[in-house]
């Protein structure tokens, strides 16, 4: 199946800046959307780059309330408070209990055979319910990322100006005669420290398989997925990646035109894109696929999945200077 867009996984929000990163090692992707969890919009172009299902079970009020209830247990986890109902807690459990009302009423009127198939759609709409709500807690998980990465800044920030205050002002006392100080050896480590967080380190993002297979719930096949951070590093030790000039053709498509597309980059930028097509079990490193309906269905379709060139290769893109 031909891609018809690119999305980018496993970050909901975007990675966090990698200041020890050179952007020049990189083609950009501007066209490479990201997938936005349901939440309400001011207007139509805060969804610009973003991706939004049309299938999501929860309306963008329900899904407002959902991540206010997880930011109200986020606080509460952390003062130590016992974490009570929360709102859209009570309302699925009302749903829940009216529902199995109404599959009792069914089986009675209908029949066991229309009770089953009523059971199953619920079990279906519980499934992608609990999936868009594991995208709301990732995206949480972002923003309180991004809160981190901000104090860190602030932090270094503020270590520098200390830093440089303290040496002009042993500076000017050595000038008038007073005994100079070796500042560094009575604050060792701490003058000008540096505090930053690794965007690529495993331990600190939210796990990409967990993003990944929620996020899979609501993309059509003809989604490509364009893995970054932890994610790419372990898919490209699973998964048979080629450039795309190496690859073979796509339903008939020339790979580096189509990619360029998608991407929205130049095309020998594309052709130096890493690229394998395979079902989502084998890229999350399952021995095999649940052999459980519509999850088996969801891990067994093929999917286009792009990786960025290793920095210093020799697939790596030009300098765009």
């Amino acid at each position: 199946m031909t891609p018809k867009f690119c999305l980018q996984l496993p970050f909901l929000r975007g990675p966090l800046p990698d200041p020890a990163a050179s952007p020049a090692l990189f083609p950009a992707c501007p066209a490479a959307l990201r997938l936005w969890p349901g939440l309400p919009v001011p207007d139509a172009n805060a969804l610009a780059g973003y991706y939004c299902p049309p299938d999501y079970p929860f309306s963008p009020a329900e899904a407002a309330a959902c991540l206010e209830d997880l930011r109200q247990m986020d606080a509460a986890a952390l003062s130590g408070l016992a974490l009570g109902a929360t709102v859209s807690a009570n309302a699925q459990a009302g749903r829940l209990l009216g529902e199995l009302a109404g599959l009792d009423g069914l089986t009675a009127l209908a029949g066991p055979t229309a009770a089953r198939e009523a059971e199953a759609a619920r079990r279906r709409l519980l499934e992608r319910q609990q999936a868009q709500k594991a995208l709301l807690w990732l995206w949480l998980q972002e923003e309180r990322l991004a809160e981190l990465a901000r104090l860190a800044e602030g932090f270094s920030q503020n270590a520098r100006a200390l830093a440089a205050t303290l040496t002009e002002d042993v500076s000017t006392a050595s000038d008038d005669g007073m005994p100079a100080t070796d500042l560094q050896a009575l604050t060792p480590g701490f003058l000008g420290a540096e505090l930053r967080l690794d965007p690529t380190d495993p331990a600190l993002v939210p796990p990409w398989r967990l993003a990944v297979l929620n996020a899979a719930c609501f993309l059509p096949p003809e989604a490509a997925i364009l893995a970054e951070g932890p994610m790419r590093d372990d898919i490209l030790e699973r998964l048979p990646f080629r450039t795309a000039v190496e690859a073979a053709p796509l339903a008939h498509q020339a790979l580096p035109p189509l990619l360029a597309r998608l991407l929205g980059c130049q095309e020998d930028e594309a052709a130096r894109m890493l690229v394998a097509e395979a079902p989502l079990w084998q890229a999350l490193g399952q021995r095999s696929p649940a052999m459980t309906a519509p999850l088996y269905e969801l891990l067994c379709t093929p999917r286009l999945w792009l990786a960025l060139p290793q920095p210093g290769s020799g697939d790596t893109p030009r300098d765009a200077a």
